[in-house]
C-alpha cells in the first residue's frame, strides 16, 4: 500500500464528522512550545477526534485506545511512520516501518541485544560514564543539563555500544537535532539523513574487514530466516538504532530533571531513600511520557466510535495514554512511590521499545548517581525553558544551579 504523505492542512474528508474537527497541531502549535503535555490534556474530551494539519489525521486520547491500536498492526501499521512523515520516501526502513510477521523475525535479532542479561553486562560502563560526567560538573555549581549530562550520558553509552568514536559526539548529536526535530525544514532532515547513512555504511565496511566487539559487528554475523542479513538490512538496523539511541533516554533525562529541580519535597525523598529511584523512574516517565507515534489504517474500518479509511494517518500519543485519567488516580499527580504503574511510555505491540531495560538502567542510574553527588540544585529564577514538540518532544536548553 503506497501512503501520500502530506505537511499541508487537508479539508476535512466525508468520513469525519464535523464535530470532531480541532484545530490541533502538535508539532508547530504554540501551545505545544509551551507545555506539551498541558496542551495534550487539553485536547481531552471526545474518545477521538481529527486534525486537519500535516494531511490530516485521527487523535485517539483513551490509553485502551491507543494500546489497542498499537496491539493492532495487521489494521494500524508502523509505515509509514511519523506525524509528519519522517522522510518522504518510498522504501521501508527494516525493521521499524514493518509489520507482523515480516518485523518479527528481525526483532528476534535485536531481543537478545537490549535483553537485561546484555544491559546488567553494561552496568559497569554505564556508571563509570556517568560518575565521571557528574564528577567533572559537580564543582562547578551549575551546568547547561541538556548539553553537558543529559546528551553526553546517553550518547556515550550508545556510540560505545554501536562501535562509534566517542570523539565524535557532538557531530552525531547533531545531525541527530536536525533529523528529528527540523520538522519545518524538510530538505535539512533529509540531508541529515543522507550524511548519517553516509558515514554507517563507512562504518559497517570497516567492521566488515575488521570486526570488534560492538553491535554492527553482531549484526554482521546475525541471519533472519536462515539467511545472512542484506548490507542493506544491517545498514538500516544501525540507522534505527542510531536515531532511537542518542534522543530517547536525553529527553527523558531533560523532563526528569526540569521536574526534581522544580519540586524540591520530591527530590529530597530520592536523597534519602535511593531505593524509591526505580519507582520514581516510572513515575516520572509516565508523568512525561513524551513519544507520540503515528500508524496509517490498513483498511476501512470502525474504530474508537468512527470510520476511518484505509490511509487515514492516526496518532497514539503516548503521552495522553500514560496521562489517562479512566487508567490512573489523579494522574496529574506525581506520586513516585505509585504502584501498579501501567503507563506506555515505551509503547506497547509488536514495536514496543527494544531498548526499554537499557533506557531504564540509564534513567535509574543518573538518578541515583546524581542525587548522591548534587542533592540540592534548581532552575534560575527567570530561566525559559523551551520544548520542541512533534514525534518526539524534548526540552532544548535547562540550566541548573548548585552551590558549587
Amino acid at each position: 500500500m503506497e501512503v501520500a504523505v502530506s505537511q499541508a492542512s487537508q479539508a476535512r474528508p466525508d468520513h469525519v464528522p464535523p464535530g470532531l474537527v480541532r484545530d490541533f497541531d502538535h508539532v508547530f502549535g504554540a501551545e505545544f512550545g509551551r507545555d506539551p503535555f498541558a496542551a495534550f490534556r487539553a485536547c481531552r474530551g471526545d474518545r477521538v477526534f481529527w486534525s486537519p494539519h500535516h494531511g490530516g489525521y485521527w487523535v485517539l486520547t483513551t490509553l485502551a485506545d491507543i494500546r489497542e491500536a498499537l496491539q493492532r498492526p495487521a489494521d494500524f501499521s508502523n509505515w509509514p511512520t511519523g506525524i509528519p512523515a519522517h522522510v518522504s520516501r518510498r522504501e521501508r526502513m527494516v525493521p521499524l516501518e514493518l509489520d507482523p510477521p515480516d518485523h518479527t523475525a528481525y526483532r528476534r535479532v535485536l531481543a537478545p541485544m537490549f535483553a537485561p542479561k546484555a544491559v546488567a553486562a553494561r552496568n559497569a560502563a554505564i556508571g563509570d560514564t556517568c560518575e565521571q560526567l557528574i564528577d567533572a560538573l559537580a564543582p562547578k555549581g551549575r551546568c547547561d543539563f541538556i548539553a553537558e549530562f543529559a546528551q553526553p550520558f546517553p550518547t556515550t553509552i550508545f556510540t560505545n555500544m554501536l562501535g562509534l568514536p566517542a570523539e565524535e559526539s557532538d557531530r552525531f548529536v547533531g545531525w541527530n537535532n536536525v533529523l528529528l526535530h527540523s520538522h519545518a525544514d524538510p530538505d535539512a532532515r533529509r540531508r541529515a539523513g543522507d550524511e548519517i547513512n553516509g558515514y554507517l555504511r563507512e562504518l559497517i565496511e570497516q567492521r566488515r574487514a575488521e570486526p570488534r566487539d560492538d553491535l554492527t559487528s553482531a549484526l554482521l554475523d546475525c541471519e533472519v530466516d536462515g539467511r545472512p542479513l542484506r548490507p542493506d538490512e544491517v545498514q538500516n538496523i544501525t540507522f534505527m538504532l542510531f536515531v532511537a539511541g542518542l534522543d530517547t533516554v536525553t529527553a527523558a533525562l531533560s523532563f526528569c530533571f526540569r521536574y526534581l529541580a522544580e519540586h524540591p519535597a520530591d527530590r529530597a525523598r530520592l536523597v534519602a531513600d535511593p531505593g524509591l529511584v526505580p519507582s520514581a523512574v516510572e513515575e516520572l516517565l509516565r508523568v512525561h511520557a513524551f513519544i507520540n507515534p503515528a500508524r496509517t489504517v490498513t483498511a476501512d474500518l470502525e474504530f474508537a466510535g468512527v470510520r476511518m479509511r484505509a490511509g487515514d494517518r492516526v496518532l497514539v500519543s503516548t503521552a495522553l495514554a500514560s496521562n489517562d485519567p479512566a487508567e490512573f488516580e489523579d494522574p496529574l499527580e506525581v506520586r513516585l512511590d505509585r504502584s501498579g504503574n501501567r503507563h506506555l511510555a515505551f509503547g506497547a505491540g509488536p514495536h514496543r521499545c527494544a531498548g526499554s531495560h537499557l533506557a531504564r538502567d540509564e534513567m535509574a542510574t543518573a538518578v541515583r548517581e546524581w542525587h548522591r553527588r548534587i542533592p540540592d540544585y534548581a532552575v534560575p529564577d527567570g530561566q525559559e525553558v523551551t520544548v520542541h514538540a512533534g514525534g518526539a518532544m524534548g526540552i532544548d536548553r535547562l540550566e541548573l544551579v548548585w552551590a558549587g
